[in-house]
């Protein structure tokens, strides 16, 4: 390695050393081999540097620019390296250490062999400003930062396990309809999108959110994606293939997502428009988003152990014709935000558009917030949904557990709409929810009090909560039950490849487990 290598490879390390103490704000870490070995690398975070560092900083960006041929600084072989000559040791005694020759060296040392490959910072952060238009894998141990709202169009992208995904504000991750996303994590190495603000200046709404894009059925005419500046034909969805496959999001964790594109425009958590039922989602977690947890535009997709704690709107929200199922969900409401644990609608324009929206929900824990600043409903189910619930823990929901609206008895009366087999507990006002005689009839005189007590239904209603107050613990909760397995009315899941068919029981954590499904892989930070 030449002197002049052996300089340039010094202030690279110097600027990486300013930056880890924070003299660039807006700059947070610099990955030291990458900064070496990859030119185009190293070319954007100097671009970065020069923008927003000071001017002592712009001015070692110079110096580095002026001595870089733009070429990777590998050396051929390890003892190339270690064999460093005279004249690069003495060119590095004239660097900014001067004549401090005891620390110069081993500086110096640190980062040639840094460009020998012998030392291996972790969580190298890599910016993506660019769309992904062929196959890409981000690689665990690396940090990946969406600068801007970024398609994967024409492509697949692979995250492994344990990568963290931070979006810095306006940005997003949309995969379109002929793309895939396969995020694989695992209980001990949970794939985490999150906030590239510092942990605990992290808020909802930092960052835009995940959106998957498919080509199974939806009832509404050329669809598009909530969230995109309308006629971007990259967020259109939707199509024949009931089981088109949008890829796989498994032991994921969604943060503090959910911008506003436009007025009532908004990204939510994780979007899914018209993905397919060989599409895969589970143990998936979405935190303190600004819109919805998650919303569903049509498609036949299915949920598996999902969490959706502290959304500013609707935990789950439902459109256009999802006909997917459920099984195994936690909604966590926060006291200070949110509406509805879920919002079921069909088509808001043709109330019995096919197909029709129809989801079958199963072992599934609403945990209300009660009597808190902001109160909430279980349920809202209007615009001519369907959809089947069974096995559910409805607690603490000051408002009411379930509110229908427009035509509701049809529903009802084809087995379109169904609700047995739920427990109730210490929500409305003495287990009722408000009247709606006269002015405030939104469903055509239909009464959900008195359906939810009809014979045969097997709902259990009861006065005090079904859940221990550490279910409204915002940063360490268990969604154990207090009622035990002999006092629950529960029915046997279908019997099918997709719903665990030992389930007998309400609420999504079974009473006699020693351990949760949640275990491992969930977080719920305040910031």
């Amino acid at each position: 390695m030449s002197g002049h290598s052996a300089l340039l490879v010094e202030k690279l390390w110097q600027l990486k050393r300013r930056i880890d103490k924070g003299a660039c704000p807006g700059v947070e870490f610099v990955h030291l081999n990458a900064l070496l070995r990859e030119p185009g690398y190293r070319s954007d975070v100097l671009r970065r540097v020069a923008s927003k560092g000071s001017p002592e900083m712009q001015t070692l960006v110079r110096e580095i620019q002026a001595n870089d041929t733009g070429e990777p600084l590998t050396a051929k072989s390890r003892d190339a390296v270690l064999a460093a000559t005279p004249e690069s040791r003495r060119a590095a005694k004239r660097s900014w250490l001067g004549r401090n020759t005891l620390l110069a060296l081993p500086v110096v040392s640190v980062a040639i062999a840094a460009v020998a490959g012998f030392t291996a910072f972790e969580h190298r952060a890599i910016r993506i400003q660019s769309d992904i238009v062929s196959d890409t894998v981000w690689k665990t141990g690396n940090r990946y930062i969406l600068e801007e709202t970024v398609f994967v169009d024409g492509a697949t992208l692979t995250i492994e396990p344990g990568v963290t995904i931070e979006g810095e504000n306006g940005s997003a991750l949309i995969v379109t309809r002929d793309s895939h996303l396969f995020a694989r994590g695992q209980v001990d190495r949970p794939i985490v999108f999150t906030s590239s603000q510092p942990e605990g200046k992290r808020q909802r709404g930092d960052w835009g959110g995940v959106v998957l894009l498919g080509k199974a059925p939806v009832n509404q005419p050329d669809a598009a994606i909530e969230g995109l500046q309308e006629g971007d034909a990259r967020g259109r969805f939707g199509g024949t293939d009931a089981t088109h496959s949008c890829g796989v999001i498994e032991y994921t964790r969604i943060e503090f997502a959910g911008f506003e594109v436009y007025r009532d425009n908004e990204l939510n958590g994780l979007t899914l428009g018209g993905c397919g039922s060989n599409t895969i989602v589970r143990n998936v977690q979405v935190h303190r988003a600004l819109d919805d947890g998650i919303e569903l535009f049509g498609g036949t997709v299915d949920l598996k152990n999902i969490v959706v704690s502290g959304a500013a709107d609707d935990s789950i929200d439902w459109d256009w014709g999802w006909t997917g199922r459920v099984q195994f969900a936690v909604i966590q409401q926060h006291p200070d935000v949110g509406d509805n644990a879920f919002e079921g609608d069909n088509n808001g324009d043709d109330h019995n558009a096919t197909p029709r929206s129809e989801p079958t929900f199963y072992n599934v824990t609403l945990a209300g917030a009660g009597l808190a600043a902001k109160q909430h409903r279980g349920m809202v189910i209007r615009e001519g949904s369907g959809g089947h619930f069974h096995n559910l823990l409805i607690d603490s929901y000051a408002i009411e557990a379930v509110d229908t609206r427009d035509q509701v008895a049809p529903l009802v009366h084809s087995n379109t709409l169904s609700f047995s087999n739920n427990l109730l507990a210490n929500t409305g006002s003495l287990g009722r929810g408000p009247d709606e005689a006269g002015s405030s009839d939104d469903d055509h005189g239909f009464d959900e009090s008195q359906w939810l007590r009809l014979p045969g239904h097997d709902n259990n209603i009861r006065l005090e909560s079904a859940l221990h107050s550490a279910a409204r613990d915002l940063s360490s909760p268990s969604f154990a039950p207090r009622v035990q397995l002999r006092q629950m009315h529960a029915t046997p899941p279908p019997q099918s490849e997709f719903f665990d068919e030992s389930a007998v029981f309400q609420g999504a954590i079974n009473p006699l487990a020693r351990r949760s499904w949640l275990t491992g892989w969930t977080a719920f930070p305040e910031a």
